[in-house]
C-alpha cells in the first residue's frame, strides 16, 4: 500500500529518526574524538529549504591513535596540492571544465618528464608506443562490454540518425583492434602495445579532489597480449618495472589482489583460473599483498599497487588486471607452434596510474619540493630587493638558486643556495654543474 518502514535508535538519552546505526553508551564508547570543523547545508539539497548545521567530527578508540590523526592531518593541510600547485603555477582549474586541469608550462614539464622516462624505461623491454582515436563509434564499447558495465562514467556524444560515439575512458578496446588488425603468430607474443593518450571519465562532481580525482587524465597504459604460460613471467616483469619505478622515488607499496565482482563478465572457472595464477604469483613475488573479494574488474581479477606516502597515508597507484573475456569478444586469434589457433591473454597495466593522480601525490609526499629532471635554468632580472627573490625561489620550491654579484664575478664562482634555506656558500661553476648532472643521472632524491 505504498507504506514504508521508519527506524529509531537510541543513543544514551537521546532517540534518533534515522536510518542508522548509533552506538548505544556514547558517553562510554566515544571516549577520543574530536570535532574538526562545522558547514551548512540546505535540507535536502535545496536552496528553498531551511540551512541545516553540519558537524564534522571523528573518534578513535585511544588518545594515542587520534593524536597521531590530527597530528596528520595539520601536515597533510601544509602538503595540500591543491593550494601547492596553482601557488608553484604547476596547473589550475577553471569553472568551466570541471575537473579537468589545465597543465602550465612548469607543471607540464613534470609531467613530459614522468613520461619520457617511462618511454625510455619500457622501451628497454620491447614495449611500442601507439595513439588510438579519442571517440569510438557505440559499437565498439559495445563489443568490449564497457558499454553495459561502464556507460554512465562515460561521456557520449549523440550525433543524431543513430550515430552515437563514446568519447575514450580507457585504452583496452583499441588496443584490441590494433591486435586484431593483422595476422598474429605466437612469435609475436608478448606483444606490448603501450599508450598514454589523453582518457575522460564522467566522475560525479561531488567526488572531483583537485588531481586525485579528476574527468581528464592520462595513463601509463599497456596492454600486453601474451599466451598463458607467459602469464607467470610477464607478471614478474611487470612487478620488477614497478620495483623500479616507486623505488626511484623511494616510495614504499604493497599490493591487493580483487577477485571476481559480482557483477562480472564471462564464465567462472577462467575466473577461478585467472585468481589462482594470481595468488600463485603474488606469493612467489616476496611483497606484501592482501586480497579483496570481490573488487576484481568485470573482466578479469586485479592486483593493485598501494603506495604509502610520508606521513602515513595510502593510495592506489598503479594496478595489473588479468583478462581472458576481452580478447573473446573481440575474437581474437594468434597461429600457435603447432599451427592451431588460439585466443591470447591479455594483461592491462599501468604503474603511475593516472599521471595527474601521481603527480597530486609527489606534490604532497615531498611538499612541492619535487626531484630534478634536467637542468633548466630561468633569470630572475627582476627589480626587486635580493632578499624577495630569494624567498620568492624557496616558495616556488627552486632546487637551486645561483646568486651572482661583485663578490662572484671577482672569484669567478657562484653563491649557491638551495630551496631548504640552506646556504652552500661559493662554489666553481662547472664543479656545480658536474655534481648537478650526477644527481640528475643518479635519479637522486637530495640536492
Amino acid at each position: 500500500n505504498g507504506k514504508k518502514q521508519v527506524s529509531f535508535y537510541k543513543s544514551g538519552s537521546y532517540w534518533d529518526l534515522c536510518r542508522g546505526g548509533h552506538v548505544e553508551h556514547p558517553d562510554k564508547e566515544l571516549l577520543y574524538f574530536k570535532l574538526l570543523s562545522v558547514a551548512g547545508a540546505y535540507w535536502k539539497g535545496s536552496e528553498k529549504n531551511p540551512m541545516l548545521t553540519r558537524i564534522y567530527g571523528t573518534v578513535f578508540p585511544t588518545q594515542k591513535e587520534l593524536d597521531e590523526y590530527i597530528k596528520m592531518q595539520e601536515e597533510a593541510k601544509k602538503r595540500d596540492h591543491k593550494k601547492l600547485g596553482p601557488a608553484m603555477e604547476l596547473f589550475l582549474f577553471h569553472e568551466t571544465a570541471p575537473g579537468s586541469p589545465y597543465w602550465l608550462p612548469k607543471g607540464l614539464i613534470i609531467l613530459n618528464e614522468l613520461l619520457n622516462f617511462w618511454r625510455v624505461e619500457h622501451a628497454k623491454r620491447g614495449y611500442l608506443e601507439t595513439s588510438t582515436p579519442l571517440i569510438n563509434k557505440k559499437s565498439l564499447w559495445e563489443t568490449s562490454g564497457h558499454w553495459d558495465h561502464y556507460k554512465d562514467s562515460m561521456f557520449i556524444a549523440d550525433m543524431g540518425e543513430n550515430d552515437v560515439y563514446g568519447v575514450k575512458a580507457m585504452n583496452c578496446p583499441n588496443a584490441m583492434v590494433i591486435f586484431g588488425s593483422k595476422t598474429r603468430s605466437y612469435k609475436d607474443l608478448p606483444l606490448r602495445l603501450s599508450d598514454s593518450d589523453v582518457l575522460h571519465r564522467y566522475e560525479k562532481s561531488g567526488e572531483l579532489n583537485g588531481l586525485f580525482r579528476v574527468r581528464m587524465f592520462r595513463q601509463d597504459d599497456s596492454h600486453n597480449f601474451i599466451s598463458e604460460d607467459q602469464i607467470e613471467t610477464e607478471y614478474k616483469e611487470i612487478l620488477d618495472i614497478a620495483e623500479q619505478f616507486y623505488g626511484i622515488f623511494n616510495l614504499d607499496y604493497k599490493l591487493r589482489l580483487g577477485t571476481r565482482p559480482e557483477k562480472y563478465m564471462g564464465d567462472k572457472k577462467s575466473w577461478d583460473k585467472a585468481e589462482s595464477t594470481l595468488r600463485k604469483i603474488l606469493k612467489k613475488s616476496g611483497k606484501e599483498f592482501f586480497i579483496m573479494e570481490g573488487d576484481g574488474a568485470f573482466y578479469g581479477p586485479k592486483v593493485d599497487i598501494l603506495m604509502k606516502d610520508a606521513i602515513g597515508r595510502e593510495w592506489q597507484m598503479g594496478t595489473i588486471q588479468l583478462d581472458f573475456q576481452q580478447p573473446r569478444r573481440f575474437n581474437l586469434k594468434y597461429t600457435d607452434k603447432d599451427g592451431s589457433e588460439k585466443t591470447p591473454v591479455v594483461v592491462h597495466r599501468v604503474i603511475y596510474g593516472s599521471i595527474e593522480r601521481f603527480i597530486g601525490i609527489l606534490i604532497e609526499n615531498f611538499a612541492g619540493s619535487l626531484i630534478k629532471a634536467n637542468i633548466r635554468t630561468e633569470l630572475d632580472d627582476r627589480s626587486e630587493t635580493l632578499s624577495s627573490k630569494i624567498r620568492d625561489a624557496q616558495n616556488d620550491k627552486v632546487p637551486y638558486m645561483i646568486i651572482i654579484g661583485d663578490k662572484e664575478e671577482k672569484a669567478k664562482k657562484v653563491a649557491v643556495r638551495l630551496r631548504t634555506e640552506k646556504d652552500l656558500g661559493q662554489k666553481d661553476l662547472q664543479e656545480f654543474i658536474k655534481a648537478i648532472k650526477a644527481n640528475i643521472e643518479n635519479k637522486s632524491l637530495e640536492l
